[in-house]
């Protein structure tokens, strides 16, 4: 059984708590994993629904964030911290520039703001230590042609956009990625816990069960620094348990790519669907097309 755990960093307490608790965790527990950085703004507040439905994780204050309050930046604290990830043997990569903003905008915005956003994330990511063609996933699995069409090696190692079943290299009406795109497998803890009969306390069970299901190049686990790094860790204290037994083991994305031959990854197109659990639709990898 092949686990590889891809973080999302999307808050500000995610980033000064929930990392730091999972690092610890994990080097308990002698795990790597690929935790994915925001360098934008913390723009909370602009979403105050999403925000109030888990303001248990990312706390109160931040619904006032970008609209009573300075929206706070996330840039110098995720350099620091991602710093530290690096140092304690980590994968480190960005998720997106604002995470929110790209999570609620790309799938429909226009050219022009898909182009700024690229900028943004460019300038930013030419500094230390995201200078040398980070690993590139967007909160909620969420993309747009143009990003498709500018995920090239010169800009980032592969990405993380989407939920399917094995590595492959993307198409979007007509934009063609020449990185490779390692999608989610699994389900996610929140998803998971909307299943008739599943609770906190048994969740860890029922995820461990969709892991033993067999995927050509093992599973990928998305879990959130907010959710699994604040008021979950214990859940993923128990996976980590059942993963590491029986032989199993627990990776970064990029360990994925280090086991196969990238020259023979399949094309395929990406479409929209959505998956048990959760309401929003998604981008999932869809039928092979020819290289």
């Amino acid at each position: 059984m092949r686990i590889a755990l891809r973080i999302e960093v999307t808050s500000s307490r995610g980033l000064r708590e929930g990392v730091p608790n999972l690092m610890r965790l994990f080097n308990e527990y002698q795990v790597p994993a690929s935790f994915f950085f925001p360098l934008g703004k913390d723009l909370a507040g602009h979403d105050p629904m999403r925000t109030w439905a888990h303001r248990r994780q990312t706390g109160m204050r931040a619904l006032a964030y970008g609209l009573f309050m300075p929206a706070p930046a996330f840039d110098d604290e995720s350099r620091r911290i991602a710093e530290l990830a690096r140092s304690n043997g980590h994968e480190i990569g960005v998720i997106g520039y604002s995470p929110l903003a790209w999570a609620r905008h790309l799938a429909h915005a226009d050219s022009d703001w898909v182009a700024a956003q690229l900028e943004l994330l460019k300038l930013a990511c030419g500094q230390p230590p995201f200078d040398a063609s980070p690993a590139l996933a967007v909160m909620d699995w969420q993309t747009h042609p143009d990003l498709i069409g500018a995920c090239e090696a010169s800009r980032f190692r592969y990405t993380s956009m989407s939920r399917g079943r094995m590595p492959y290299l993307p198409v979007l009406q007509g934009q063609r990625a020449t990185v490779p795109e390692i999608p989610t497998t699994l389900p996610t803890l929140p998803e998971m816990l909307r299943h008739a009969g599943v609770h906190a306390g048994n969740v860890h069970e029922y995820l461990y069960a969709e892991s033993r299901h067999l995927q050509p190049a093992g599973h990928v686990y998305s879990l959130s620094a907010d959710l699994e790094g604040i008021g979950a860790l214990d859940v993923m204290e128990k996976l980590l348990i059942m993963w590491k037994g029986q032989d199993g083991s627990i990776r970064r994305l990029g360990d994925v790519l280090r086991d196969i031959d990238e020259s023979t990854l399949p094309r395929h197109r990406m479409g929209w669907g959505q998956v048990a659990g959760n309401r929003r639709h998604v981008v999932m990898q869809s039928l092979e097309v020819p290289a």
